[in-house]
């Protein structure tokens, strides 16, 4: 039996790398049942939980709580590969100590990737860990250039995000809606999201749901920032505050647009999951990203290379988008990837 041990920067927060991770297991488990998988996450409390399908392991983000219960997981669980869901060089560290084989994932451009750890801070130590990845998979071509300078092409790999794909929606369920699902910080950009929509989809009847946090206690959530989105709205611009998954769903399976202008993001989990439900994404060029998850005025909008946003001769249905996504990205696929790869590192 494999088995391995996840590592992520916070299990139950509101993060698209956090999700991202949870769900490539479910669909690892379901599809693989002969792999055993654990969670080891930093967030708030020192604390083990049983859910359905994992155990967790929760740290506080202390070095030192950190480290030991890291490697107190490794004495007790005994995992053949770690798969880190973002950077994390302490653990790196104990993991090779422990000749424990790793999987790498770059989770956001100008966060983790590998010529941004190197140019920050500790860069040279960085630099130097970094050839201690076993496989690296950098999520878009776009990180994979940047990457690639770093480490041998033959520890690079290439997977995407993965979405769960819905049964097609009828045209018909479709409103007049649009939403915008994500964390409540700068970088999402949402004050420039609800310009646009003021400026391009009220005028047509619209409505904008923003689907995110609405307090400090909730992770991913800018109390300031916040404050400044709030004076952009009116009684057609509704903040939800954070919903369950099974809530989101139905906001996309009634939407037309989702609007996402991030300047820069590794894989958004909500353009795949507003295309895989036949919503038209509206995004930012992200500094290049959009080009491999769009076709421009086909399956989506990149506003940064148009002057003029219509939307006068669209179809209800994002129907192209979806196939993409469907072709690409469903997690049967992703699964499919993943386990490959875990069975060739483990091979070595």
């Amino acid at each position: 039996m494999m088995k391995i041990l996840h590592s992520v920067h916070n299990y139950f927060g509101f993060s698209g790398a956090s999700k991202q991770a949870k769900n490539i297991a479910l669909n690892l488990k379901h599809y693989y049942p002969d792999i055993e998988q654990r969670f080891f996450s930093i967030g708030r409390n020192n604390e083990t939980k049983k859910s359905k399908n994992f155990i967790i392991h929760n740290t506080k983000p202390s070095l030192i709580k950190r480290c030991i219960t890291f490697i107190f997981i490794l004495f007790k669980y005994k995992p053949d590969l770690v798969h880190f869901h973002g950077a994390d060089f302490a653990l790196l560290i104990i993991c090779k100590l422990f000749r424990k084989k790793i999987y790498w994932k770059t989770t956001l451009l100008g966060s983790d990737d590998f010529s941004t750890l190197v140019h920050g801070k500790y860069g040279y130590i960085k630099k130097s860990l970094l050839k201690l990845i076993d496989i690296n998979n950098t999520l878009t071509k776009q990180i994979y250039r940047v990457n690639s300078q770093h480490l041998p092409l033959k520890k690079l790999v290439t997977i995407p995000n993965g979405v769960n794909i819905p049964e097609s929606p009828s045209p018909n369920y479709k409103e007049k809606m649009a939403i915008i699902v994500s964390a409540i910080i700068p970088r999402k950009s949402i004050l420039e999201g609800i310009s646009f929509f003021k400026k391009n989809l009220s005028i047509h009847g619209y409505k904008l749901y923003i689907i995110g946090p609405n307090n400090a206690q909730l992770d991913g959530f800018d109390d300031e920032y916040y404050r400044k989105c709030l004076l952009l709205s009116e009684k057609n611009i509704i903040f939800t505050g954070e919903l369950s998954h099974e809530k989101t769903l139905e906001y996309f399976r009634k939407s037309h647009f989702l609007i996402h202008l991030a300047k820069y993001e590794g894989m958004p989990n909500v353009v795949l999951e507003a295309m895989a439900h036949s919503v038209f994404p509206i995004v930012s060029s992200m500094r290049g990203l959009a080009d491999e998850l769009i076709e421009n005025n086909i399956t989506g909008f990149n506003i940064d290379s148009m002057e003029i946003f219509y939307i006068s001769n669209f179809p209800s249905t994002n129907n192209k988008g979806r196939e993409f996504i469907l072709r690409k990205n469903s997690f049967q696929t992703v699964a499919k990837r993943t386990h490959s790869i875990y069975s060739r590192v483990l091979l070595k």
